[in-house]
């Protein structure tokens, strides 16, 4: 098997020359073994989904990350595996988007590489899938981050009934993108998807099938294969293509030394690798798919020397990627290799968050352009790689479990000092603060936890602006004099529980109110009645006096 070659000469050292031995001499009749290499185009995790405008310039600038990578790959014998959410944030941006990041992605569409998607924010699509969690592996929508002014205006095809001259007829609004041409792109091969190495089980394949996956990455670690049988299988009915581990790792080493030495022996190794994966294979599916690692920056000069490496073989010829995918398939099943415990649980904890999210997200005017720009932050976590540093992934976790909590929390009953009631009816004032940026409406409820004080309406609507403070007047009625303690809190229009409750304690003193307005009445009689007195005994003075 081709497994069982490639670890045997990865066993023997990275340095170690090849052994011709246990390569097949190629004779004229031999046919070179296939070779596909894939590459990334991605940026680090971290964005909230979508790169803003001050970081996209800083990577498509003459030295920049994007413009490195990209001129590492262009116009060589490999595919391009792109994360969607470049092409997003700088087609959401329209006008105002830097005039380098469209300058690239002009280049990008002009290049002749083969491209294929990596998911959204290069997330782990496994983990969401053995979570019983596929749906949310697709952005909602991009419609909160499109500002009017970035985008030229159209003419809204409404005609009137009589046209006029001098009207017409329709609305002029932005001609805004809508999300499937935000990420669309003419991919060499329609859903594909390739999921982080040796993290699939059997399961994966049908939950990503009925997402629209229709080829799958897998790595060699990862599937069992028959004796002889290339790097195109089928498994449950879906393509897979195999990329081979030892002959990508191999190529990782060589684009990653920085030593020539290092650099020499890893182009050896790759060379070795590939050759010993192809003589494993029968003549007509001999193939080798190399998958670039998703977190190697790549480097043109590397990339160069190792391309050139595997050239140098007659007995190894670069393909592109859509025709070593052409291949005839062979049977396979995949070896299980789950996600880690730990990972799924925080992936639990992350999801439960957003959860609550979507609930409390009910109170606000649009509440899915909230849910839409959480659901990209979320992708953006899932693209962090634990296996680089696991202090990041948890550094991630927890910064959007924080940035959860403060969202749910942004609708609050303002806290204030203990009430005085003195009338038999009145109205007991609540504020209520909102720290979004969209107007909520809230209902407030009002629980006396003793028998002293009546609720007249026990849900009092109260609508709040976007960042700002409004107060509800709740309708009270006192039944006795002393102190009670009303519990105050929030519901959405369906009655779902909106933040915690707040506890405030209100001074009942029934039967003061009559008193008082009394005693004010008596002090205007007095007051009015000593002025009329005094008026009277001047005019009775007499001139002289």
């Amino acid at each position: 098997m081709a497994l069982g070659l490639g670890l045997t000469l990865a066993a023997s050292g990275a340095s170690a020359a090849p052994n011709l031995a246990t390569v097949p001499a190629v004779t004229a009749a031999s046919v070179a073994t296939e070779v596909s290499i894939v590459a990334p185009l991605t940026v680090p995790p971290g964005s909230g989904g979508l790169i803003d405008a001050e970081t996209l310039a800083g990577y498509t600038e003459p030295l920049g990350l994007l413009t490195r990578q990209l001129d590492a790959v262009a116009g060589k014998s490999i595919a391009v595996a792109i994360d969607p959410m470049i092409l997003a944030s700088i087609r959401v941006l329209g006008t105002s988007a830097p005039e380098s990041a469209r300058n690239w992605l002009e280049r990008l569409s002009l290049i002749d590489n083969e491209i294929v998607p990596l998911p959204y924010a290069n997330a782990d699509p496994t983990l969401l899938t053995q979570s019983g969690e596929v749906d949310t592996l697709s952005p909602v929508s991009f419609d909160f981050a499109l500002d009017e002014a970035n985008f030229a205006a159209t003419v809204d095809p409404e005609p009137t009934a009589s046209p006029d001259p001098m009207d017409v007829g329709a609305d002029v609004v932005p001609a805004y993108p809508t999300t499937e041409e935000i990420l669309a792109w003419d991919y060499s091969i329609d859903g594909f998807v390739r999921p982080r190495a040796n993290t699939v089980v059997a399961s994966d394949l049908g939950a990503l099938a009925e997402s629209g996956t229709s080829t799958i990455v897998l790595s060699s670690t990862n599937v069992v294969q028959g004796q002889g049988t290339g790097s195109v299988v089928t498994i449950d009915g879906m393509t897979a293509l195999i990329s081979d581990s030892t002959a990508s790792a191999a190529m990782d080493e060589a684009l990653g030394s920085t030593l020539d030495r290092d650099v020499t022996a890893a182009e050896t190794a790759l060379s070795s690798a590939v050759l010993a994966a192809g003589a494993a294979q029968s003549a007509s599916t001999a193939s080798v798919l190399i998958m670039i690692d998703h977190s190697l920056e790549l480097s043109s000069a590397r990339l160069d020397t190792a391309l050139a490496s595997l050239t140098s073989s007659p007995s190894i010829s670069l393909v592109p990627l859509t025709t070593l995918a052409a291949n005839e398939p062979s049977p396979a099943t995949v070896e299980d290799m789950p996600q880690s415990d730990a990972r799924l649980a925080d992936f639990a904890r992350l999801s439960s968050a957003a959860k609550q999210e979507r609930t409390f997200f009910s109170i606000a005017a649009d509440p899915e352009a909230l849910i839409a720009q959480r659901r990209l932050a979320l992708l953006d976590v899932l693209g962090t790689i634990p296996t680089d540093d696991p202090a990041d992934w948890l550094t991630e976790v927890n910064g959007f479990l924080v940035d959860s909590r403060d969202y749910r929390t942004a609708v609050a009953v303002v806290e204030s000092s203990n009430f005085l009631l003195l009338a038999d009816n009145s109205f007991l004032p609540v504020s209520v603060n909102n720290d979004l940026n969209q107007a909520v409406t809230v209902y407030i409820t009002v629980d006396p936890r003793t028998a002293l004080l009546a609720v007249g309406d026990s849900r009092v609507e109260l609508h709040i602006e976007a960042n700002s403070q409004a107060k509800g007047d709740i309708p009270v009625q006192a039944l006795s004099n002393g102190v009670v303690d009303v519990e105050i809190s929030l519901t959405s229009t369906t009655g779902l529980a909106i933040g915690s409750g707040t506890v405030s304690e209100i001074n009942v003193q029934a039967g003061w109110e009559t008193p008082i307005v009394l005693a004010f009445a008596a002090l205007i009689v007095v007051i009015f009645a000593a002025g009329f007195v005094r008026s009277i005994v001047r005019r009775r003075k007499p001139a002289d006096d």
